[in-house]
């Protein structure tokens, strides 16, 4: 009876053991995670009260180039391709436009079926070939772009992004 309490009592104490050495791992891996992280953040762009070579703080320039402006997601175009071998074939696109200003915004809501109009016609002239290349796709957002700001008076467009693009 007497070697079965000491048994019980040895296996308590290796649990004990186990657990104190789990801890002190963890510990150690959250205490790593965070000298890790500290040494990989970027370092603070500008301290209060500094001016910028404009003479304005650092930190509103550093906030003006941050912001990219209000965006927008555009319902989703889905356009036949100019097709050279009489098989057809179809692009689906979904852009995000990011806009200078809230007006601009609002200018893009109100004028919708003109920006579609000018949209669908820069898409539907291209070919596969021409929208399936990286270099293509970087043409085209600046087609879109430039096609876009004519069409909207209150600010500029200031950047598109393809969030689907499906050539079938």
């Amino acid at each position: 009876m007497a070697d079965e309490e000491e048994v019980k009592e040895g296996g308590g104490n290796k649990m004990i053991v186990i657990i104190l050495i789990a801890i002190i791992v963890l510990l150690l891996a959250g205490g790593g995670a965070f000298f890790f992280m500290q040494q990989s953040a970027p370092p603070p762009a500008a301290v209060e009260g500094e001016t910028g070579a404009e003479g304005g703080d650092a930190t509103e320039a550093a906030l003006d180039k941050a912001s990219l402006g209000e965006s927008m997601e555009l319902d989703p175009f889905i356009v036949n391709l100019t097709s050279t071998t009489g098989v057809d074939r179809y692009l689906k696109v979904v852009l995000v436009l990011v806009v200078s200003n809230e007006k601009v915004k609002e200018e893009v809501v109100n004028k919708t079926p003109q920006l579609k109009d000018s949209i669908i016609t820069v898409l539907s002239s291209k070919s596969p070939d021409e929208v399936l290349t990286i270099q293509g796709k970087h043409d085209l957002k600046i087609e879109l772009v430039k096609r876009i700001n004519t069409v909207v008076t209150t600010g500029v467009a200031r950047e598109l992004f393809f969030t689907e693009f499906v050539v079938q």
